[in-house]
């Protein structure tokens, strides 16, 4: 495991160096937001564009691995909206459950995917972005749009926000392009691919200037359900997935890594956008990102034996 966590530890220090900028002031909260929120809209598609479209889906691995962590995540779903029926007083609050437990932050993995997995590993967590957050993405606006407090009053208004969404769109147009053989734009290819670059990094140190442990106080059972959701139950799922599905051994490895990694910070974005929790959102990120630091390395520990 100690291999595991030392390719997890540059991850780690960006989130880490993020926390730092903010708390010694050198950065703001709210200018670390903003940073964020430009990400959200212009950095964060500009990479799944890039990624998506360049992905090869033709590997004999490629079907069996994504069955595996869509069913795995699709379970995880299912079981995120039947919480409802336990977090029923307040649609907002459980709008931020539901994405504490579904979401997930595949810049975690994927910065430390060659160390962990290979060559194939960055190859096998790009085959998995294009439908897993389009299709996560996609379900979120609609859980949103029905019980978070700007909630939609028809299905032309989910489907507007569905539309408007900036990560559905770089999802969608950079399977379209992928679908299409699109490989070069020319110089827009470039511009994206330099935008794309810078991604990672920012959202990293965004995640770590994010955290908020005071917003871990009154909300210990909603933060504690889908953490154990998010760190817990959704490796396992996915494993169980790609087991049904026949994956190989590496990449029910990179599935598990998937379904290990902490709550996208993505989601306090759309929870502000959209009517949910912020400040319950801000603190499931929280916590699952810094109960990752233990469970994603034993998590890939347990998936490469």
């Amino acid at each position: 495991m100690a291999e595991v966590f030392g390719a997890l530890v540059p991850t780690f220090i960006l989130i880490a160096l993020g926390y730092g900028v903010r708390t010694a002031r050198i950065a703001t909260a709210e200018q670390f937001g903003m940073v964020n929120r430009f990400g959200y809209f212009v950095l964060y598609p500009a990479f799944l564009f890039t990624l998506i479209s360049g992905a090869s889906f033709a590997g004999e691995e490629a079907l069996p691995f994504i069955g595996g962590v869509l069913a795995g995540f699709l379970a995880l779903v299912l079981v995120a909206l039947a919480l409802r029926l336990v977090f029923r007083g307040d649609g907002p609050a459980y709008t931020s459950v539901f994405q504490g437990s579904v979401r997930w932050n595949g810049f975690a993995l994927l910065a430390a995917a060659p160390a962990l997995f290979g060559p194939e590993g960055p190859a096998l967590i790009g085959l998995a972005f294009g439908p897993l957050v389009l299709t996560l993405n996609i379900i979120c606006v609609i859980v949103l749009a029905r019980w978070g407090s700007a909630r939609a009053t028809s299905m032309r208004a989910v489907l507007d926000q569905i539309i408007a969404n900036p990560l559905i769109i770089a999802c969608a147009a950079g399977i379209g392009a992928n679908l299409a053989g699109v490989r070069d734009l020319g110089y827009a290819s470039d511009a994206i691919q330099l935008l794309g670059g810078a991604a990672m990094p920012i959202a990293l140190m965004c995640v770590g200037a994010g955290l908020d442990f005071s917003a871990l106080r009154g909300s210990f059972a909603k933060v504690a359900t889908a953490s154990a959701l998010r760190l817990v139950l959704a490796p396992a799922l996915v494993w169980g997935a790609c087991v049904l599905t026949g994956a190989g051994p590496l990449a029910t490895a990179v599935a598990v890594g998937i379904g290990s990694t902490p709550t996208a910070a993505a989601g306090y974005t759309l929870a502000r956008e959209m009517g949910g929790d912020a400040r319950l959102m801000a603190a499931i990120i929280t916590a699952t990102t810094a109960l990752s630091f233990i469970t994603m390395p034993i998590a890939i520990t347990l998936a490469l034996r």
